[in-house]
């Protein structure tokens, strides 16, 4: 009897510890489940993230000869338009056509303009730099608009934030962030930009991480519909009346030549019921990241780092 209870205990034993197991193994293959799902979604955004890249470059090219076609014959329709409107002073009905064309003329010489900026050879020069760095030059740059508007801005850098890049193009990056904020709070009785730097490794396209650091320019303006935060670094693509949509374009751009990337998301501050905005570029810490683009233009960096498959592009992980 004593040997049955034996065996009996054993056997409960062991079935309690097979149990103990397989609720051990089901909770692991869940865990790997989730994981391996959240590797496929951070993947499949790396690639798409490339896709755009590649077809931003290729629209740049593309747009930059249109524009050199159209700038001489509009050129040549705005001097036209000048001479005649001397012409016709003595006469108000024809001398308010002319009126029209002449401001339509500068309208569309702005836009090409704004093109021919989004797909210039700038030559991107990479040095030492830091977020503080970025943050001076940029905060200088747009002094005059954040006076006149009134929008209190200040900063918050988490850690020392050096890294390698072309100060003068991100700098040129983040007051374009610091201009479209400024607009996104015209309306709202609260207004405040926080510049904010930290760094962080994040998943590269090849399934590892690497360190980058992150700048973000936060507002308290209305914010940015749900539907819109995947397009709004798209060329032409704008929320508003005015403007040719290529300011954020351009921010992509400059951040896609550093072997970076860009993202729009909520603020994590709510004012007057609502919340604003959050836009990051994330740049390479390590200074090997921009040795391809180190002294050529920026479109040779963004073919460069496209072109052969790299896996400097990143995406939150």
């Amino acid at each position: 009897m004593e040997s049955l209870h034996a065996d009996n205990t054993d056997f409960s034993e062991f079935v309690r510890s097979f149990g103990e197991a397989t609720a051990r193994l089901q909770e692991t293959h869940a865990a790997l489940k989730k994981q391996v799902e959240r590797l496929q979604n951070e993947l499949a955004e790396a690639n798409e993230r490339l896709r755009r890249s590649r077809s931003l470059a290729a629209l740049g090219e593309m747009a930059a000869g249109i524009a050199h076609e159209i700038r001489n014959p509009l050129g040549a329709i705005a001097l036209n338009a000048e001479m005649l409107q001397d012409d016709v002073a003595d006469r108000p009905e024809s001398a308010a056509s002319v009126d029209k064309i002449r401001r339509a003329a500068h309208r569309l010489d702005r836009i090409v303009r704004d093109v021919l900026s989004f797909a210039r050879d700038t030559r991107v020069n990479a040095v030492a730099t830091s977020a503080k760095e970025i943050f001076d030059l940029a905060t200088c740059d747009c002094e005059a608009v954040l006076v006149t508007e009134h929008v209190a801005i200040r900063c918050e850098i988490n850690g020392d934030c050096s890294f390698s890049g072309d100060g003068a193009l991100i700098g040129q990056a983040v007051s374009n962030l610091i201009r479209n904020a400024v607009e996104a709070m015209r309306g709202s009785s609260v207004r405040e930009i926080v510049l904010g730097a930290r760094e962080a490794r994040l998943r590269v396209a090849d399934g590892g991480r690497r360190a980058f650091v992150v700048l973000s320019v936060e507002d308290t303006g209305a914010g940015i519909p749900a539907e819109a935060r995947e397009r709004i670094f798209n060329p032409f693509f704008t929320t508003r009346e005015e403007g040719t949509g290529l300011g954020l374009a351009i921010v992509h751009r400059i951040v896609d030549a550093h072997g970076g990337m860009t993202a729009c998301c909520e603020s994590a501050v709510t004012v007057e019921g609502r919340r604003g905005a959050r836009l990051e570029l994330s740049l390479p810490l390590e200074h090997a990241s921009m040795a391809a683009a180190d002294g050529v233009s920026l479109g040779e960096a963004v073919r460069r780092r496209i072109g052969g498959g790299s896996n400097i592009h990143a995406t939150a992980g």
